[in-house]
């Protein structure tokens, strides 16, 4: 049928099409464990592992208000830091204190720093720091507004849900928002888990689209595919932090890059490979920080002690038997402890 006369031709049909997707990616940081994550162990996992973005030092706990003794920044001296940029953390509940630590960090050349609201242990909570610290709304408000004043742009907070109650996080809401932090680092549990049961997910949810900071999530990071669930599960994220996971396995962060690249590209999931050179890896890096905790540590017991809390998390990166831990944490002096350490890899040699 010839076409009528003075009408248009049809326009051709517009397909509807979608943005493409966010590539899946988030950095990686290394949580603070108090004896653990300390600046060697920071300096040696910077140098011979991957894929880390950076590090919150163990807390440093607040003095009177002027009292900043150089043995409370030893751990955080920039030139001890090594290969992975660090970020100091304190802890503490008196706002003039955290000042003067504040300029001192500044003096040091640091841009960056963290309050701790998130430490479990119970003497601390019940004297208003750590996990205790946002139950006082009034203290927790003047240290998040001597935070922003005395690290502008680089003030950040990690912090759990409340240390008895889930429902203290949301309390403080308003509050978080009315300060310009520069992240806000969430674990969901309650201080009085400690670092048990289960993490609330469904909480962490609901609050999740109502900060106004950055938000970065911790919690009960073992695996690549614990951190690709959480990230497909909360894509607003701004990163992922990680502290036992790391310290059982120290190329967790590289194993979770592959993972997050394998799923870029519709690859199939990669399965880390524990096998002889990654535990000679993980080997390396043990004997490393065991050197430099001897040319450090005065006498055996602080060396012990170091190394009992190591291989506590450590040991999960060898096919280990409980007897072989127990023999670790029960050495009575260090030749044993050394021996019982020797033994637990020979197991993986056969």
């Amino acid at each position: 049928m010839p076409r009528c006369a003075g009408r248009s031709p049809r326009p051709a049909l517009l397909l509807k099409t979608h943005p493409p997707a966010r590539p899946m990616s988030l950095p990686v940081y290394l949580a603070p464990l108090r004896g653990v994550t300390l600046c060697d162990f920071r300096a040696c996992l910077g140098e011979q592992f991957h894929g880390i973005s950076a590090a919150l030092a163990p807390f440093i706990a607040l003095g009177g208000p002027g009292r900043v003794k150089p043995s409370m920044l030893a751990d955080i001296l920039p030139e001890a830091n090594g290969l992975l940029q660090t970020i100091p953390q304190i802890i503490g509940k008196d706002p003039v204190a955290f000042s003067d630590m504040l300029k001192a960090l500044r003096d040091l050349g640091y841009t960056k720093a963290n309050l701790n609201c998130g430490c479990p242990w119970k003497f601390v909570a019940k004297k208003g720091r750590g996990s205790g610290l946002p139950e006082n709304p009034a203290v927790f408000e003047k240290m998040l507004e001597a935070g922003c004043k005395g690290m502008p742009n680089g003030f950040s907070v990690k912090i759990r849900l409340g240390y008895a109650s889930t429902d203290t996080l949301a309390a403080r809401l308003d509050c978080i928002n009315r300060y310009p932090l520069s992240a806000i680092i969430v674990h969901p549990r309650t201080g009085i888990q400690m670092y048990g049961g289960h993490v609330h997910l469904d909480v962490f949810a609901n609050l999740l689209p109502h900060f106004q900071a950055p938000v970065i999530y911790n919690g009960d990071l073992f695996t690549p595919s614990d951190a690709i669930q959480i990230a497909k599960r909360f894509p607003s994220l701004q990163g992922l932090m990680i502290g036992r996971g790391l310290c059982q396995n120290p190329a967790l962060a590289e194993e979770i890059a592959a993972a997050f690249a394998a799923e870029n590209s519709n690859q199939p999931f990669p399965i880390p490979c524990h096998d002889a050179a990654f535990r000679a890896r993980v080997l390396r890096f043990a004997n490393t920080l065991t050197d430099r905790y001897a040319a450090k540590l005065c006498g055996p017991a602080p060396l012990m002690g170091r190394l009992k809390e190591l291989w506590s998390y450590l040991h999960a990166s060898f096919e280990s038997t409980d007897t072989g831990l127990r023999q670790i944490q029960r050495a009575p002096n260090l030749p044993f402890l050394l021996s019982a350490i020797e033994s637990l890899v020979a197991e993986n040699r056969q």
